[in-house]
């Protein structure tokens, strides 16, 4: 459970900012043909303002532009199960995306357009302070890599780190984009990777319990 309440002074103070950065987000014109309603609009990083993971997807979906919520339906639903089977819900850790806006036609995102958004990426990033960050794709793992240089990077499948991690430096797990796994039409493939995503979650919660609080 998102424990917001234990912690109200920080949390808002979170929320504010968060509010401040959602309207710039909505705001936002840096790329042509970009961030239009309805058509290439963009939706703000979703949940959890002091969860201690944070997936960060490619770019987001064209169902995701009417709920405003990343990972919303099709390839979305191998992400939901994956926090489902660590016991959680999609509201309970943090998602966003290295672009914010839904590319025309669901092309690739150009890298001008990674590159104006990673502000607003980098920004969410430092109000969560995730111990973990899950990279979903070549794109947000490279913009994520740019942020954080000394992270130690993590590839499937998912191992709990040893030894004593530096605070302020997450543990960067590099899974596998959803639709690429879900256009390979392998249950046992989409099985093996939901149960990576829940078990690199699973750590990120326990871990954060078990860390001595400053």
């Amino acid at each position: 459970m998102c424990q917001d309440a234990a912690v109200p002074d920080t949390v808002e103070l979170r929320r504010q900012l968060k509010i401040v950065l959602d309207d710039e987000i909505k705001r936002c014109r840096r790329c042509e043909g970009m961030n239009i309603p309805r058509v290439t609009e963009s939706a703000p990083g979703y949940g959890c303002l002091i969860a201690p993971v944070a997936l960060i997807g490619q770019s987001l979906c064209e169902k995701c532009m009417s709920t405003q919520i990343p990972f919303t339906g099709g390839s979305g639903d191998l992400i939901v199960e994956g926090i489902a089977l660590a016991g959680l819900r999609k509201d309970e850790v943090f998602i966003s995306n290295a672009v914010h806006c839904h590319p025309p036609k669901n092309r690739a995102s150009h890298r001008h357009e990674i590159v104006n958004c990673s502000t607003f990426l980098h920004r969410e990033l430092e109000l969560v302070r995730p111990r973990l960050v899950i990279t979903l794709g070549r794109d947000a793992e490279r913009v994520v890599r740019f942020f954080y240089p000394e992270a130690r990077f993590v590839k499937p499948p998912f191992v709990p780190p040893r030894g004593r991690l530096p605070r302020g430096v997450p543990i960067v797990f590099q899974a596998q984009h959803p639709s690429w796994v879900k256009r390979q039409h392998d249950d046992q493939r989409e099985k093996r990777y939901t149960q990576d995503l829940a078990a690199a979650i699973r750590w990120s919660f326990d871990h954060a319990r078990a860390e001595p609080k400053e």
